[in-house]
């Protein structure tokens, strides 16, 4: 219930510096007064109910267990007065030492005098329905804490500002606007044809020159930011024995893939993480893909194979002491049709005379010399793999405003009803017919921005949240 006090604790658990206990609702300052000593060590006297703090301010003091008069711990305590704070409301925080036992005290003494505990994103939540920050900022903040790499923190930054919501806000004044003149139309010019028909062709222009561009834009940025947000995967084909592992550890810079001149020591997907140019990336090491009667090996083999199409990128590593077998001409005629970089490897060992780019099964695709051994090649080829997962993508500024998933669908939805609209004004229809459209416009763009009531999907958000945040 958004009229209980709640509280949670906000930092993870487990020994460390400081440790954040958050207090929301009406009830904060009255618990903050029973529990709350000012003063150093040694002068500690019982918690006063005639406390007096200034808000915005941090105080030193003690916090006491007023049951039984003893310190729990030494602390600096926060006030911030409703509705100057993250929710709205009241907010109290008490700054502790970090630690299981200490946390889970306070936090109990706490509930004991009148709290109830949050539920995840509660805080947030609050925030929310207090109309401090609107839907598009509270998705912004968990994508701000699940960020992924630098550049999916600068994107939700710039939700966290307002970004998204500045946005359909001037879009969402430009339809009102629109529909002003509608309803204007209809009352002042009634029984003119030329001038209902005047007004729609303006609305019209404004539809199709301004707002739609701007929502396709949107819409397109959602599309090319999503790597950096949701990262990609990454898969390493090839034979075994061509040093699919050792590519592995190098590309990630530590030994991750046990390397040994044994052929099929890879026999399960072994992930690793790392981030190119800001872009996360999930990349697997699979079997060796070979004909082979082992049926622990065949195994292995499917679960790469079943790899290669869930993968944004394959990397089919090749060796560049020798020419291609069977199996492998096989093997890149069966990676044809997917996204592949091909990935010469040992070039250190390589004579001079052997040049595997010129064989004709690779030469229409991108490849690339490396030796994983000793490291030569491997800033070039991750400039190729960025090259490819990102050449589809139109430039962008990292402060420019990007909708996350479940704000482009929405934005499709209005441009097909904006769409709808373009049409039914060249079928002439009357301006009270264009303005119930562009009404129900305005309902979809409230459902970005959280302005209607939909407790639904408020839970469903939030829920994704930690708790105390």
């Amino acid at each position: 219930m958004i009229n209980d006090t709640i509280a949670a604790i906000s930092t993870p658990l487990g020994p460390g510096g400081i440790g954040i206990v958050r207090i929301s609702g009406s009830g904060a300052f009255s618990i903050m007064k029973k529990l709350f000593v000012r003063g150093k060590y040694g002068e500690i006297g019982k918690p006063s109910h005639e406390l007096r703090l200034s808000s915005h301010f941090v105080y030193y003091g003690h916090l006491i267990d007023p049951k039984t008069d003893t310190i729990i711990d030494e602390i600096l305590a926060i006030f911030m007065k409703a509705p100057k704070s993250f929710t709205r409301e009241d907010v109290v925080e008490f700054h502790s030492h970090s630690g299981f036992v200490v946390l889970d005290r306070i936090l109990s003494v706490i509930v004991d005098n009148g709290a109830v505990l949050a539920g995840p994103g509660e805080f947030t939540k609050r925030a929310f329905l207090n109309g401090r920050i609107d839907l598009t900022q509270a998705e912004a903040v968990i994508e701000l804490i699940n960020a992924p790499c630098e550049t999916a923190v600068q994107l939700a930054s710039c939700q966290v500002a307002g970004g998204l919501r500045d946005v359909l806000d001037g879009v969402s004044g430009s339809i009102t606007s629109l529909v002003a003149k509608c309803e204007s139309s209809i009352e002042f010019y009634e029984g003119s044809e030329l001038d209902h028909e005047n007004d729609l062709r303006n609305i019209q222009r404004t539809l199709r020159q301004s707002i739609l561009p701007n929502l396709s834009t949107l819409i397109q940025r959602q599309k090319d930011t999503a790597i950096f947000k949701e990262g990609v995967l990454l898969a390493i084909a090839g034979a075994p024995n061509v040093g699919k592992s050792s590519l592995l550890n190098r590309l990630v810079e530590k030994e991750t893939a046990i390397v040994s001149e044994v052929p099929g020591t890879t026999r399960d997907v072994v992930r690793e993480y790392f981030s190119i140019n800001g872009v996360p990336v999930v990349i697997c090491d699979t079997a060796g893909i070979h004909d082979t009667n082992d049926p622990i090996e065949r195994i292995g083999i499917k679960k790469a194979r079943d790899h290669f199409h869930q993968a944004d990128l394959v990397l089919l590593v090749l060796e560049a002491t020798r020419k291609l077998n069977d199996f492998e001409e096989k093997l890149v005629q069966e990676l044809g049709n997917l996204k592949t970089i091909v990935v010469i490897n040992k070039d250190d060992l390589a004579e001079d005379d052997m040049d595997l780019s010129n064989q004709k099964q690779i030469a229409g695709m991108p490849h690339i010399r490396v030796s994983a051994k000793i490291g030569t090649g491997i800033s070039e080829l991750k400039g190729l793999i960025f090259k490819d997962l990102v050449s589809s993508k139109s430039v962008f500024s990292q402060e420019h405003v990007t909708p996350n998933l479940r704000q482009r669908k929405i934005l499709e939805k209005i441009v097909q009803a904006i769409e709808r609209c373009l049409l039914a004004i060249d079928s002439h229809p009357s301006p009270d017919v264009v303005s119930e459209m562009l009404n129900n416009v305005l309902l979809l763009l409230a459902d970005v921005s959280g302005k209607r009531n939909k407790e639904d999907l408020y839970d469903h958000i939030f829920s994704q949240f930690c708790v105390g945040k």
